[in-house]
């Protein structure tokens, strides 16, 4: 595909189209954020660092299998279609154990893993689709801005968690409310999902060029010039996937880790319930305010401030598990580490679509996040022996990680900022 293929979408305003997109993967990621916190969430229900190993690992399937029928059969608004319909029948089955099977392992990570099979496949597709849609002026805003949905989610469901619990104190009944809130966000999610449009960038890679003919005529009329910048690879594919697999490895382990993982093993309770909802709170407003930060300074630059600001924020938590374990005095911590953990996943989520080419895009977005779930999967079971102290070191290193790809990106990588992806995603061209 030329490199001027893409200037007329570029150069369409953003309109009702664009809108329906939006809404349509920001409640997706709603929802990613109430499932996927439920599996830690109810973890003192089967208390066992096995099941969370498991509960880490069970979207790595998704990644693979849904974003790959996306590039090359479905494409992205149907693939869509199909996701929801997976994480309504394992919503369903989840909510059928707690009813009536009380909670039987089993048949809850048989829900649940479903449920997740669906939402994480459904992100590297997000990415693609957004990317693919909203035009370069607006690309990272428009990223920025949906994904960060997914803190919303998971803060709603660390309130709701904290409000049954309060009255209950059961897990099945935090468990219940969960998915029912899960289940009732579903009707809005496929009310939009059948009006919006189909990628016109995925329907004219795969060689559809009437069907991408009459999706462009429903998105706009472009302005007589795309104002889009310029830019050229430097690095190659290879290259590429290495620096976002570690920045995937050093922001998935670390939001992970921080957010949910050292509730399961150093917090119970009420207070399990409280550190997730303030981790996932802090991320979802650094969230709003991460899509201007990176529009003024650039993408390489935001990397650096993200993950260098993520490695520095983890000294003073270290300093309070040695100096000062006070309960109250880790949550502000907590929020200042999880505002960089937003940043840094921005930073992701802004260069992983826009490092490959369309045909290959949510393909290759799921296989950069394999390396971090399975890192993370391994990383939640073998802290599980750690101490509190070591646990917080050994974030630090990850965040070392991060800081370190961003760095080696800055003197041998590239700016995607405002750029089409026809450029930012071509092959590095060969110097002559």
């Amino acid at each position: 595909m030329s490199d001027s293929m893409g200037a007329d979408l570029d150069g369409i305003p953003w309109g009702r189209p664009h809108w329906l997109v939006f809404a349509s993967t920001s409640a997706g990621f709603l929802l990613w954020g109430l499932i996927t916190s439920l599996g830690y969430i109810i973890y003192p229900e089967f208390h066992d660092p096995a099941y969370i190993a498991l509960v880490a690992a069970m979207p790595l399937l998704g990644d693979v299998v849904l974003s790959r029928l996306s590039d090359v059969f479905v494409g992205r608004k149907r693939a869509f279609i199909a996701t929801m319909s997976l994480y309504a029948a394992g919503s369903i089955i989840v909510a059928l154990d707690v009813l009536y099977a009380s909670m039987n392992i089993a048949l809850f990570l048989v829900g649940y893993a479903l449920a997740t099979f669906a939402v994480e496949g459904e992100v590297p597709v997000s990415l693609a689709f957004i990317a693919e849609v909203a035009p370069s002026t607006r690309r990272e805003r428009a990223l920025i801005l949906a994904t960060n949905f997914d803190n919303v989610g998971a803060a709603l469901a660390a309130a709701i968690a904290f409000l049954a619990y309060g009255s209950t104190s059961s897990y099945s009944a935090e468990a219940l409310s969960i998915v029912g809130a899960a289940l009732a966000a579903l009707a809005a999610v496929a009310v939009i999902r059948s009006m919006m449009p189909e990628s016109v960038r995925w329907l004219r890679a795969k060689g559809r060029a009437a069907d991408a003919a009459a999706e462009e005529s429903r998105m706009g009329v472009p302005r007589s010039a795309s104002p889009a910048k310029s830019v050229e690879p430097t690095v190659g594919f290879l290259g590429r996937y290495s620096f976002l697999a570690a920045l995937g490895i050093s922001q998935y382990l670390t939001y992970g880790l921080m957010a949910f993982v050292v509730a399961d093993y150093f917090f119970s309770g009420e207070s399990l319930n409280l550190v997730v909802l303030v981790a996932n709170a802090a991320a979802a407003l650094a969230g709003a305010a991460a899509s201007l930060v990176a529009e003024r300074i650039g993408s390489v630059r935001f990397a650096l401030l993200s993950y260098g600001g993520g490695l520095i924020a983890m000294a003073p938590i270290v300093a309070w598990a040695l100096y000062f374990p006070v309960t109250w005095a880790f949550y502000p911590l907590l929020a200042l580490n999880m505002a960089f953990s937003e940043f840094a996943w921005a930073t992701r989520i802004v260069y992983e679509p826009a490092l490959f080419p369309t045909e290959r895009r949510a393909f290759m977005v799921g296989l950069v996040r394999v390396v971090p779930i399975a890192a993370y999967s391994a990383s939640a079971y073998l802290t599980s022996s750690m101490s509190e102290a070591a646990f917080l070191a050994y974030n630090a290193a990850l965040w070392a990680l991060g800081a370190a790809a961003s760095t080696a990106w800055r003197f041998l990588g590239y700016d995607v900022s405002m750029a089409p992806l026809e450029l930012t995603g071509s092959p590095r061209r060969a110097r002559v």
